[in-house]
Parts: structure tokens; C-alpha cells; sequence
């Protein structure tokens, strides 16, 4: 495959195979203060990246070409990429301390971006969820940072619809989320197979491509797209869908995952599921493990879970709330909305507080919040 030797050696390969139920994201350095990253629009159309501090008050910003997606953070270094939303064709470096864009880097032909990426644990290669939809297949584009972020090869994702990817520690080991999905930058955002749309989460070996594990829904879920994942320390595996069949129907929209068992599916009493609206935004753990939530935007409403036993524990509510992320306190999560502004959320307390801060000119945020450091 073009480009396979350029990823081994970019690889720092460890010496015996990571099991696979280690995967987890590389986690970024210890931060004297937290900040929130993600992309949002002006009301008057113009799109940026930016971060706030934890009270949600305005760090630091930069416009963006179009709408962006989901933030890879670059370990070791005070830098971030940021993935144009499907079907865009630009990442965006950026600069953590000034907001600025350093470097802007384009999709190669045939392919365009699907929105999420993650950096091997040296920072040294970026894995990015591609569709190549001149082959009609999913992809994983490979970026060397450190040659200025020069095309390093592409591997397959096993599927059609790669969305969210996960690296696991040893550095070599990809989870990646393929939605089934065949699409088409001709026909824009419109979906072309969801008769026979085949979601998979795919455990994909970067060092050749090759499928080290496949995990599937039952034949009669195949309409339930999987979209994103967010993984534990010890390799628990929360996964958040969307249905793609009739709106009548009300599938469970969250699951979990440990080792090499199946994807256990959770539903919420069934007024909250109907509110889901057969769609989850994002996905993610607190700061202890303990407690995972999931957004949906289309409902107004976050959903949260116990992460050990699958127990639905709550809901918040937010006007188009889509970016979720941990706040570093046990049970604790910041939430976005695309209807403006920043919340706070604690499940023990059950209590939602509106964070005081002005993030002006980001008043609308898009669909995925980032906890990072300075």
C-alpha cells in the first residue's frame, strides 16, 4: 500500500502487541487552568475555532474558511488540528496560546474530510477519517506533523462512513467509528444507501491496515448509523448512534463495550428516548470514569449514564446542546449550544448553570467541545 513504509517508521511501535482493550485517547500534558475548544459561527455566518476558560469567557480565536468539526490536540505541543466538517476538504493547525492558524492542509483528490482525527501518542502522525468517494470507500488519511503535515500514506477503514477515531497507547492499534453511510460530495450531505447501510466499529492496525477486530450491530439495527466514541482508561468503550430508518422507530441510541464482548445497547425511559430524536451528537466520559454522557441536539437534551452498569442517571436540557466535554470534577461536564452559549452541568447535583462568560463572536458552537491545556 502507497505510503506503508513512511507510517511504520513513523510508528513507535511497541514491543508486544497493546491488548485491545486498552484503546484510550493520548491524553494531553496536566494544565494549571482548564480551557474549551471547539469551532461556532457568528450570527453572521462567519465560522472560527476558538477557546474559552472555564467561566466560558473568550481566549482566544480564529476565523475558519467553513464550518469545523472536532479538535485533534497534539501531544507535547501547544498545537491542535481542526477537521472540517463532512464533506469539507481543509484541516486547520492552530495555535493553542494565540487561537491563530499556522498551517492549512488540504484533502487529497477523490477524497474529503469526515469531520475527526487523532495524533499517535509521539505527536508525530495524524489519523484522519476520510471518505474516498471517487473509490466509494472509507479511508484513513496519515499526516506527518512533523514534516510540516505532508500526506504520509492511507489506510482503509474497513467500511463506508468514518467518522470518529480513537488511538490506542501503544501507538498502532485505530477504533474507528464507520457510520455505513455512502455520500458523495456531488449530492452534498444527502445519504445514497440507507437500504443497505452497514455500520461497524472497526479495529483497524496502523501499521498495515489490516482489520484486527470488527464489531457490528444485529442485521436488524443495520439503519443504526455508529458515529462516535469515547473510551476509558481500562478500555471501556461508550458508543453513540443514529437511527437512519423510519422517525417512527425508537432504537437505542447509546451502548457500551468491554474487551471482546458485543455492544451492549442502553435505552432511557421511553418519554427520553422519544426526546433523543433518534440522534446523538457526541459522546463522552467525566473526569473519574464513573459517569459517560451523550448529546442530542435535535431533542434539546444531554443524556447521562452509569458507565459500570448501563443505568440511564439524567437529563439537561439545552437548546441544540451538541459539544459535551468533561469539567475535571466527578460527574461534571461542560455543554454547548448552537443556539448560543456555554453550561454547566452536575449530575450529582442535577443542577445546569449557564457559565457567565462572554464568547463573543462564537455564539453559535457547533457540534463538538474539547477540555484541553495551555
Amino acid at each position: 500500500m502507497t505510503g506503508r513504509r513512511r507510517i511504520l517508521s513513523g510508528l513507535a511501535l511497541a514491543a508486544a502487541a497493546w491488548p485491545l482493550a486498552a484503546w484510550t485517547r493520548a491524553a494531553a500534558a496536566p494544565a494549571p487552568r482548564e480551557t474549551y475548544w471547539g469551532s461556532g459561527q457568528s450570527f453572521a455566518g462567519q465560522n472560527y475555532v476558538a477557546g474559552t476558560d472555564g467561566d466560558g469567557a473568550l481566549q482566544a480565536h480564529a476565523p475558519l474558511p467553513d464550518r469545523g468539526h472536532a479538535l485533534a490536540v497534539r501531544p507535547g505541543t501547544g498545537e491542535a488540528v481542526i477537521c472540517a466538517r463532512r464533506p469539507g476538504t481543509f484541516l486547520a493547525v492552530v495555535d493553542l496560546a494565540t487561537g491563530a492558524i499556522t498551517r492549512m492542509v488540504d484533502a487529497p483528490e477523490g477524497h474529503h474530510y469526515q469531520g475527526h482525527a487523532v495524533f499517535s501518542p509521539d505527536g508525530r502522525l495524524l489519523f484522519v477519517t476520510e471518505n474516498a468517494f471517487a473509490a466509494a470507500r472509507g479511508a484513513i488519511g496519515v499526516y506527518d506533523a512533523a514534516a510540516g503535515y505532508a500526506r504520509a500514506g492511507t489506510l482503509p477503514s474497513h467500511e463506508l462512513d468514518p467518522h470518529d477515531i480513537v488511538l490506542a497507547p501503544g501507538g498502532y492499534l485505530l477504533a474507528v467509528a464507520n457510520g455505513g453511510i455512502l455520500t458523495h460530495p456531488d449530492f452534498g450531505r444527502t445519504k445514497l444507501n440507507l437500504d443497505t447501510m452497514s455500520p461497524s466499529l472497526a479495529i483497524v492496525d496502523a501499521r498495515d491496515g489490516s482489520l484486527a477486530a470488527d464489531y457490528r450491530l444485529p442485521a436488524a439495527l443495520h439503519q443504526l448509523s455508529i458515529r462516535h466514541v469515547a473510551v476509558r482508561a481500562d478500555g471501556l468503550v461508550a458508543v453513540a448512534m443514529q437511527h437512519e430508518g423510519p422517525e417512527t422507530e425508537r432504537p437505542p441510541l447509546v451502548g457500551l463495550l468491554r474487551g471482546a464482548g458485543e455492544i451492549r445497547l442502553l435505552e432511557a425511559p421511553a418519554p427520553v428516548q422519544a426526546r433523543m430524536a433518534n440522534y446523538c451528537g457526541a459522546i463522552t466520559f467525566d473526569a473519574t470514569g464513573a459517569v459517560f454522557a451523550a448529546s442530542h441536539p435535535r431533542g434539546g437534551l444531554s443524556t447521562f449514564w452509569d458507565a459500570e452498569d448501563g443505568t440511564y442517571l439524567g437529563l439537561a436540557e439545552v437548546a441544540d446542546g451538541c459539544g459535551i466535554a468533561p469539567d475535571g470534577t466527578p460527574g461534571g461536564f461542560i455543554l454547548s449550544s448552537g443556539a448560543a452559549g456555554l453550561w454547566r452541568y452536575s449530575v450529582a447535583a442535577a443542577a445546569l448553570t449557564r457559565l457567565p462568560g462572554d464568547a463573543a463572536p462564537i455564539l453559535r458552537w457547533d457540534n463538538h467541545l474539547t477540555r484541553i491545556a495551555v
